[in-house]
């Protein structure tokens, strides 16, 4: 369907000539050189399901030299976001497009939320056929890039929904932990705090400017199997504070998830 243009991919601040520099040099003209065949190879992982789901952190395991170690995504993650970022978008874009595509369902919530675990479950129970004429777009809810989205799919016949995760604090930054392990990505404080503080805003803000679009919110404080009867559409139940209530609230918490490591470590050696 033809290469995305490279000036779409925007460069972070990067020192000119350093290694995160030259990753991200690659990763932009390997996007704009070859956006047909990244966007196959995305389609063929296993996760993406048959290109049906669209994530962009997903995406960045196209290329090879970053799904290959777990070094190398904690390195380079910050180098490839972007260009991941632009392919996704291309992705979304092309899977709207699709004659059989009748519903975009968009997955949200805060880092630590466990979007990518509830998403594969939707799928693997999904027995009924319940997802067979829907994509599932899972990304940032920030506006207007996000809004972007939702107006492109109902401009072209596809109706979209909302599901938004609604971990805890703690659980949110058990999982963020968790996955730095098994990945080698890390969140830092001021993002974790930024997404956690601003999604009931946005969330409000998306409501109220698509009435009648349909969504539902799971409010979560373990990592359990979701009853999707049981969700929730009270928007309030996303109102987690203020900026400077939840950063207290972060310092607390990474106290305590900071003494039980320590602890399970004293543990392992006393054996």
């Amino acid at each position: 369907m033809g290469n995305i243009d490279i000036n779409s991919i925007r460069k972070k601040n990067f020192e000119k000539d350093s290694k995160e520099a030259l990753v991200e040099d690659y990763c932009r003209n390997m996007a704009s050189q070859h956006t047909d065949g990244l966007i196959e190879r995305y389609n063929e992982l296993l996760e993406s399901r048959n290109g049906v789901y669209i994530n962009s952190d997903l995406m960045k395991m196209v290329f090879p030299f970053y799904a290959r170690s777990k070094q190398n995504r904690a390195l380079y993650n910050l180098s490839i976001t972007n260009s991941a970022a632009t392919l996704t978008n291309e992705a979304y874009r092309r899977a709207i497009l699709k004659p059989n595509v009748k519903r975009c369902i968009f997955l949200l919530g805060p880092y630590g939320a466990g979007k990518s675990f509830f998403a594969q479950s939707l799928f693997e129970n999904d027995k009924n056929g319940m997802l067979q004429d829907s994509i599932m777009y899972e990304g940032s809810i920030t506006p207007p890039a996000f809004d972007e989205k939702i107006d492109y799919a109902i401009n072209n016949g596809v109706i979209p929904e909302l599901i938004a995760l609604n971990p805890t604090l703690e659980l949110s930054m058990r999982n963020i932990r968790e996955r730095e392990k098994q990945t080698g990505r890390s969140v830092i404080k001021e993002e974790v705090i930024d997404k956690f503080s601003h999604f009931y805003m946005y969330f409000k803000d998306l409501i109220r400017k698509y009435e009648n679009m349909p969504f539902i919110i799971y409010n979560k404080k373990s990592n359990i199997s979701l009853d999707i009867e049981s969700g929730s559409t009270n928007v309030e139940d996303l109102n987690h504070g203020t900026i400077e209530s939840i950063s207290m609230e972060y310092d607390k918490i990474r106290e305590r998830l900071n003494l039980e490591e320590k602890q399970k470590k004293e543990g392992r050696q006393d054996i």
